[in-house]
Parts: C-alpha cells; sequence; structure tokens
C-alpha cells in the first residue's frame, strides 16, 4: 500500500465518499482504456477534445478502486452514496488535484530530486544520467517523455519507498507552466539542456524560454548543471546556486577554463559512436566511450557525468554507466529491415536545433551509403515557422543529401529552402500523406540505404517508419523492460542489503536479447551476469560492459576467449586450470575462478570430499585467483523434494566451512537459483543467481505460491507473444481444417489465420488444444498447426479485421495467457518454451 483514500482526500482538499477512508491505494491512471491494476485510483482529467468524467464508470467496472471527479460531474455519486464498494473524492478541479496529490507524495522523500529541463535533450540526459547512478542506486526516473503538467504529476507518483534518487523531466510550452510544476518537483539539484526554439509560439522568444526555465530553481539549494556556450544560462547572477557548466569539444574558448567540466580530444568510434576525454574542475579526467549516434549526445553525456559526479558517482559508474547507455523508443533508434534498409527513428519531436542534430547523425552514421531524409513539419514555432523550415532545407543541402522527402503544409519549405541553397530539384520530393510516401519509399529505397525519419509528433511520421519496421515480420515478442526493473527490485528487498544478485542472461537472455537485459538491470544495480559459454559473454563485453561475468561452461580449448574477455569461469578439473594458467601467463593478467561443487545435481563439479585438495591444488598456478564457490540445485522448485534441497545446502555449507579452515575464503559464495532465492533463506550466502524470475515467470507453482505469499512482495510478466491476422473466412458445418483434416467444423465459423507456426515458435502441440487473444477474448486452435501459420477459431471474437493483433501470451484488454499454459499442455517447462522463440520474431523492448 502506498496510500488510503483519506490521505489522499486529505492532501487533495476534496470531499470523500466511501465507507472506509482507511482503503490503499498504489496505482493512478488518467486514461479508462489502459489495464486497471488492484488499488488503482483513476483521475477523470478535462481536456479540450475529452472529459475525463465520460469515462469514470468504464474506469470502475475495469477494476479501478477509485476516482477523483469534479464537483459538477454527479452521475456517479448517488449509486456510490448507496454503498457501492467504489469509493470517490470530489473536487473542484481535477488537474489541480492531481499536482496537489503529486506534490504531497514528493514532500514525503528526502532523497535528491533531480530535475531535467531545456529546450531538447531531456530524456536522454534524464536516461544517461539513470544509467550512471543506476551502478550503485536504486534510481526513479521519469516513464518516457512525462514532462507536461500531467506527466510530471504521474511521474512523481511513482516514487517508492526504495529510491535512493529521482530523476524528473520537466518541459512546458506557456509562460507560467514552469511554476506549477516547480511547486510539484521542488527539486534539489537540476540541469538545463539548452535554451532553443522549441515551443516558440506559446514562449515567444529565447529570452522568454530562458527565463521561464530558470523558475524551476528557484528554491532550490543544490547546484544546476548548464552547457557554458549558452549566453542566456551563462551569467552567475541569473541562479541563486552554484552552477557546474559544461564546455564541448568545438569550444575552445570554455574548454580553457579550468573550472568548468570540458570534453576534450573528441573522435569517432567506427562512425557509430565517439570515444573522448571528460575533464572535471577537480583536473580529474576519465576516458568515455559513447556507443550511440549524434555528436549532440557528447555534451548530453557530460552534463548527465556532471550531475552523476555531484551526488557522489565514482569514474567506474560514469564510464560503465555511459558505455551501456542505450537510446530509448523513438529516440534516435535504429533498425534494419529485412532488406537490409537501416532506419534512423527520431519522430518523436522536431525543432530547428533537434532537426539539424538528426541530419548530422545521419551524414555520420551513413558514410558512403545513400542518405535519405523524411522530415515533417516542426510545430509551435509561431511566426519563424516559415524561415525555420526553409533554414533547415538549406542545411540538408549543404549535406548533399542523396533524398529529400518532405512531408506536410510546413515542410513544403524545407523542401524549398534546400532547392534554393543549390539542392539537385530531381532529390527533393514533397508529398500529400503517408500511404503516397510509403509507395514512394517502396519505390526508391535500394539496400543498404539510411533513412532518417524527423518531425513533430503530433505529424504522425512515426506510423510511417513504424510501417517499413513492422513490415520486417508481423510476430513480435514484447519485452516490458520497466517490469524487469521492478521484478528485480521486488527481488531485492525480499534478499535484503546484504545478499547480492547475479542475473543469468545465457541462451540469448531466455530467447529475449542478452544485450539489452543485461543493459537494463545494470541499470537498475545488478552485482553480476552469468553466460553458459564465452560466447554468449563476448557480445556482452562489446557492448562496453565490464561488470563480473560467470561463465558455467568453461573448455580448456576456450582458455584463450576466457582470459582476453576477463570472464571468470567455473572450474572443477585440473586440464581446464591449466589452460586458463598459461593463456592468463601468457597476457600477463590475472583470471578470477568460481569452483563448482557437486551437491547432488550429478551434472558436473567436483564432489564435496575433493574441493579442498583441489583449492589447494591451484596454489601452483598463481595467475588464477579463486573468486567464487557455487553449487546448483537440483528440485529447489518442487516442495515435496525440501528435503533433498536442505541437504544440498547443508553439504554446501560445510564445504565452505572446510575451505575456510584450510585458509582459502573465495570472496563469493553462491547456490540459489530463483526457485532457491524465493523459497530458501538459508541458500542466499553471499549471492544468488536468477534468470527466469527476472521476467514475472515462476519456475514452478511452488515457487509462484512462494511469492503471492509475501504480501510485500510481488512480480509481473514482462513478456507478450502476438501476432497479426492474416486471413479471415467463413466455413460451413462439416468442412475441415489443416494438415491431417483433424478438427472439423460442428456449425457455421468463423476462422482466422494467424501470421505464426511453430517455427516462430508457437508450438506444434497446441494443436487442437491451445489458445490465443483476440479483442481480450479466447479463440481455440483449430486444426495443425503449420510451420508459419496458425488457425484459429474467431466467432465469439467480436468485430475482426484482417491485420488486427491476435496475442499469443501475455495480456490484452482483460484477458491473459500464461506461457505456463502452453508448458502443461505440451509437458515441458516454460524455460524451453522460451528459447524456442524463432530469431525471426521481431524483439520489440519498451519502457
Amino acid at each position: 500500500m502506498k496510500w488510503t483514500i483519506g490521505e489522499i482526500a486529505d492532501w487533495v482538499d476534496g470531499r470523500l465518499i466511501a465507507d472506509d477512508d482507511g482503503l490503499p491505494l498504489e496505482h493512478v491512471a488518467v486514461d479508462s482504456r489502459q489495464l486497471m491494476e488492484p488499488g488503482t485510483i483513476f483521475v477523470a482529467l478535462k481536456g479540450p477534445r475529452f472529459d475525463g468524467h465520460d469515462f469514470v464508470g468504464d474506469a470502475l467496472k475495469k477494476g479501478a478502486a477509485a476516482a477523483i471527479v469534479e464537483r459538477d460531474n454527479h452521475d456517479f455519486l448517488g449509486e456510490l452514496e448507496a454503498g457501492d464498494e467504489k469509493a470517490l473524492i470530489v473536487v473542484d478541479d481535477t488537474l489541480d488535484a492531481l499536482q496537489a496529490f503529486a506534490a504531497a507524495w514528493r514532500a514525503r522523500f528526502s532523497i535528491p530530486v533531480v530535475a531535467v529541463t531545456g529546450s531538447n535533450g531531456k530524456t536522454i540526459v534524464k536516461d544517461m544520467l539513470a544509467s550512471i547512478l543506476g551502478n550503485d542506486k536504486t534510481v526513479y526516473r521519469s516513464p518516457g517523455s512525462f514532462n507536461s503538467q500531467v506527466g510530471v504529476a504521474l511521474a512523481l507518483l511513482g516514487i517508492d519507498r526504495e529510491h535512493q534518487v529521482a530523476i524528473i523531466e520537466a518541459g512546458i510550452s506557456q509562460t507560467g507552466e514552469m511554476e506549477r510544476l516547480r511547486a510539484m518537483i521542488e527539486p534539489t539539484m537540476g540541469i538545463v539542456t539548452n535554451i532553443g526554439l522549441a515551443h516558440a509560439a506559446g514562449l515567444g522568444d529565447e529570452e522568454t524560454t530562458a527565463r521561464e526555465k530558470r523558475k524551476l530553481f528557484r528554491h532550490m539549494q543544490g547546484p544546476v548543471v548548464v552547457p557554458a556556450n549558452e549566453p542566456l544560462l551563462g551569467k552567475d547572477e541569473l541562479f541563486h546556486v552554484k552552477r557546474w557548466t559544461v564546455a564541448a569539444a568545438d569550444d575552445p574558448q570554455h574548454i580553457a577554463d579550468q573550472s568548468k567540466v570540458a570534453v576534450t580530444n573528441l573522435r569517432t568510434d567506427d562512425e557509430q559512436g565517439f570515444v573522448f576525454e571528460l575533464r572535471f574542475p577537480d583536473d580529474e579526467t576519465v576516458d568515455i566511450t559513447l556507443e550511440i549516434p549524434g555528436r549532440h549526445n557528447v555534451v548530453n553525456a557530460a552534463m548527465a557525468a556532471a550531475m552523476a559526479r555531484i551526488l557522489g558517482a565514482d569514474e567506474d559508474a560514469i564510464v560503465r554507466g555511459l558505455e551501456v547507455y542505450s537510446l530509448r523508443e523513438m529516440r534516435l533508434e535504429m533498425h534494419t529491415t529485412g532488406a537490409d534498409i537501416t532506419l534512423i527513428n527520431d519522430a518523436y519531436n522536431a525543432d530547428p536545433t533537434s532537426v539539424r542534430a538528426a541530419l548530422a547523425v545521419l551524414d555520420n552514421y551513413a558514410g558512403r551509403q545513400r542518405r535519405v531524409a523524411i522530415l515533417g513539419d516542426m510545430l509551435d514555432l509561431g511566426t519563424r515557422a516559415e524561415r525555420a523550415h526553409r533554414d533547415v532545407g538549406a542545411h540538408a543541402a549543404h549535406l548533399e543529401l542523396d533524398r529529400l522527402f518532405c512531408v506536410g503544409d510546413l515542410a513544403r519549405f524545407i523542401g524549398e529552402g534546400a532547392k534554393n541553397a543549390g539542392m539537385n530539384p530531381d532529390s527533393i520530393e514533397c508529398v500529400d500523406d503517408f500511404e503516397t510516401l510509403h509507395l514512394r519509399l517502396e519505390e526508391e529505397l535500394q539496400p543498404r540505404d539510411v533513412v532518417l525519419f524527423k518531425a513533430s509528433r503530433s505529424i504522425g511520421l512515426e506510423r510511417a517508419a513504424r510501417r517499413l519496421i513492422e513490415s520486417v515480420a508481423p510476430t513480435r515478442l514484447h519485452i516490458d523492460l520497466n517490469a524487469i526493473g521492478d521484478n528485480f527490485h521486488a527481488l531485492r528487498r525480499h534478499l535484503g542489503n546484504d545478499v547480492s544478485v547475479m542475473a543469468v542472461v545465457k541462451s540469448f537472455g531466455y530467447g529475449n536479447d542478452a544485450s539489452r537485459i543485461a543493459q537494463t538491470l545494470i541499470q537498475h544495480g545488478v552485482d553480476a551476469l552469468a553466460v553458459a559459454f564465452p560466447d554468449e559473454a563476448i557480445p556482452l563485453r562489446n557492448k562496453g560492459l565490464t561488470i563480473p561475468i560467470l561463465v558455467t561452461n568453461a573448455r580448456a580449448e576456450e582458455a584463450d576467449k576466457l582470459v582476453k574477455y576477463d570472464l571468470e569461469p567455473l572450474v572443477y578439473t585440473p586440464i581446464v586450470a591449466r589452460a586458463l594458467a598459461r593463456q592468463a601467463a601468457l597476457r600477463n593478467k590475472r583470471i578470477g575462478i568460481h569452483l563448482a561443487v557437486d551437491t547432488g545435481m550429478r551434472r558436473a563439479g567436483l564432489r564435496p570430499n575433493e574441493v579442498v585438495d583441489f583449492a589447494h591444488s591451484l596454489e601452483d598456478h598463481s595467475a588464477l585467483e579463486i573468486q567464487g564457490l557455487m553449487t546448483h540445485f537440483a528440485v529447489a522448485d518442487s516442495p515435496g523434494e525440501d528435503d533433498f534441497t536442505r541437504a544440498q545446502i547443508e553439504q554446501f555449507t560445510t564445504v565452505r566451512d572446510d575451505l575456510r579452515a584450510a585458509g582459502i575464503d573465495p570472496p563469493v559464495v553462491h547456490a540459489a537459483n530463483t526457485a532457491a532465492a524465493w523459497r530458501f533463506p538459508t541458500a542466499h550466502f553471499d549471492m544468488v543467481r536468477v534468470g527466469l524470475g527476472i521476467y514475472g515467470l515462476h519456475p514452478s507453482k511452488g515457487v509462484k505460491e512462494a511469492i503471492e505469499g509475501q504480501s510485500d512482495q510481488s512480480v509481473r510478466p514482462a513478456l507478450r507473444m502476438s501476432t497479426r491476422i492474416l486471413h479471415l473466412q467463413q466455413v460451413d458445418a462439416g468442412e475441415t481444417v489443416g494438415y491431417g483434416r483433424s478438427w472439423r467444423a460442428d456449425s457455421p465459423r468463423r476462422l482466422a489465420t494467424l501470421a505464426a507456426g511453430y517455427n516462430d515458435g508457437f508450438p506444434y502441440f497446441l494443436s487442437n488444444c491451445g489458445e490465443v487473444l483476440i479483442n481480450g477474448r479466447r479463440c481455440p486452435v483449430v486444426g495443425s498447426v503449420c510451420m508459419d501459420v496458425t488457425v484459429v477459431d474467431a466467432t465469439d471474437a467480436g468485430e475482426v479485421s484482417v491485420g488486427d493483433e491476435a496475442v499469443l501470451f501475455g495480456h490484452q484488454g482483460d484477458g491473459f495467457i500464461d506461457i505456463d499454459e502452453w508448458a502443461a499442455l505440451g509437458d515441458t517447462i516454460n524455460y524451453e518454451l522460451l528459447c524456442n522463440i524463432s530469431p525471426r520474431v521481431r524483439r520489440i523492448f519498451s519502457k
């Protein structure tokens, strides 16, 4: 429980209509279409084109426990006063109430709260800072770009008791808005990324923009980080707090000032990233590798690093955090289609500064490949709109792009500006709608082209980008990185502060992209990673991950890889020990190893009575250093076998004690897998190894019950697999379907053919017994699952069209299919099913 209904009513000065003012609440919703989790309070906001009061009934029916409504909307009062279990808080203005709620909750926390504002780059700087601080702190950051009057309130309400620092993004489009944001956020320190012409229609000019941005820090005591080359922020008298200024590599005047944070020795890294030195005012220099495109992101990284240093981050945390940082959805994300066309999707927002930055990314990343820019309208520029668009066109011409497509009425001025600046008119094309654009792109684009999409989001250009991206494959595995983070923290709370966590990301992260999962977990503070073979660890190292990585299957023939990439193998044979020692000596390095003890699994490892002698034999190899001692449990997920697991724990504890008595004390002792981490506290030792549990899935019913039995802990599924309907048809009674004619219609039925089969990972054993979700309703599989398609009975799914989504497992609306249902039908385990999801299934990551 985060709040009670009575507390919220007091905070928002509202009239409470409820039987119990202690009603527990822990979620806030402003969109009635979203899933209403238990303990949700719905806030009925009003806007120019909607009124949330029209949907209060829907929200309550979907499971919301309470709602905040305005006094003039009484449609639901009589019913609730008559004894309905739902509760209402009645206020004068629901937006004011939401903001008062957020401000009161924010006031409960004494943690550092960093406010990030500026005309561009807020979300990227926020995420970079979170990536750095996440190495040793539990960090909360605004979801996505929640930086508006509503978004900031919702972001603040997400802060929880385990968080040690909060990073809140603040954006405005009108004068007067910042004061309301400041009253909610009450930052302790801040960052201003830049001052530009974004939202010029509401803010007027850059001087007004700068003045409004500074209001965010009016009552703040801590320092503020600002760019050194921003004259509107460069004067000491503009801020009553200490300023940390950041100088870019192309700003020699400010770089010479030793009091500033400075980017020096900047150089490109394989045309996709940058390597540079970052100098702090104490004259310490840090070498940074930034594996993302865009020179402007170097300054963003420097600003994030400066704030991280203020918050106590050391050099290693800054280096590691920036090396593993990855751009968020629609923030210069890159996708490669099946036709070998690289798409740069930056269709999130656009103003002259950010468009120039995106064009620089296109120019740098493409190299000698064809460069195609698709630019749409830049909104909120007021009277400067035409000139600003012409200037962007001139800049595009200066870059000598190969093709320029302009989408929208204002974007036509981009085309005119490019033509007037000397770009070949045959290379410029203006289109009126996305359908025409898509047809032209199909005709024009060639393999190895690099294509940029950039426009203000309300233009909808991202739809054109997604149409190309989604043309790769209709079947997708959706991975919720927020859920993964939440599940990690739930485990952390269960374990306590003295037990570390090793995330097992073998087998492509259980089929979910080990690199992305590892980067996310590192941001949340995981202590180590584990893989099965060296080749699974090498891509992680190449991504810049310096965290310890355990390799559970080490062969003498691969000792060179283990040493070269600083991996920590399990060792239990002399031949592997000798090979490692030999390779380490050749490289003049020491390598950490973990001793594997077989306490009953009978898969691999030393028997308990062999461990001490084997450890002593390693004293002949000075290049080997015992870093860990481990074992693996055979049946920790089976309550009926708990005596066997306890015997394993007892044997392992004895081995540890015998080693200590022999003068050998491995720094890290670990035994527990996901099941034991939740079910056996005596198996925690120094560290636990968790794989499946990170995804909110359970090795067994017994583990699920153990988690659900702890009222203060919960995990949620992070995975969802979906596909699309390819074909719809009506069949009559008596007609048969599929190979072997194994299903016969007993009445007229409407069938849907789905674009997923056993080659995608939808198992053959679901033939005639599995189900999928369409419109949130279960639809049975009819006939045999084929290699590439599956037929389901959609008769009872309501209105269905070709192209509609079908969910194979996970949530859709009020429906849910658990992958464990598949496992039960196939007499297998969920691990196997996840690992069998095909590489042709597109992985979509979301936050």
